[in-house]
């Protein structure tokens, strides 16, 4: 069965009484329309729906690669996402320590992998 969210994410976003919540950016909301632009005229993401094409083309020119190979993230458990989604198929052995970042052991679940735990050394 595939999971639909990560219950540790969800906790750390809605739940954490952490003085420095690394689970969220710290950035305060603020309304779209109280910037002082046409919001018609403000380009976010351009007119390529899987990231800003202009940013993609300079990491790609950079390493010598296709823009076609540059894949965006919008943050690091997206890209662990991506990364894992990309070589593992249902039923691969995956070895993960234990602790371990929940999110990463959401993906390999949903990834369907056979999972195998490890303890993590102190030192």
């Amino acid at each position: 069965m595939r999971h639909k969210h990560s219950d540790y994410m969800h906790w750390s976003k809605t739940q954490s009484r952490a003085r420095f919540n690394l689970a969220t950016s710290g950035v305060a909301s603020f309304p779209l329309c109280d910037l002082p632009v046409n919001l018609e005229k403000l380009e976010i993401n351009g007119d390529d729906s899987y990231g800003y094409a202009p940013l993609q083309q300079a990491i790609a020119a950079h390493h010598g690669v296709d823009p076609d190979c540059v894949v965006e993230s919008a943050g690091t458990s997206m890209a662990n996402h991506l990364a894992m989604a990309a070589i593992l198929e249902p039923g691969n052995e995956v070895l993960i320590e234990h602790p371990a970042y929940g999110p990463i052991l959401d993906v390999v679940h949903y990834l369907e992998a056979d999972v195998k735990r490890f303890r993590r050394a102190e030192e």
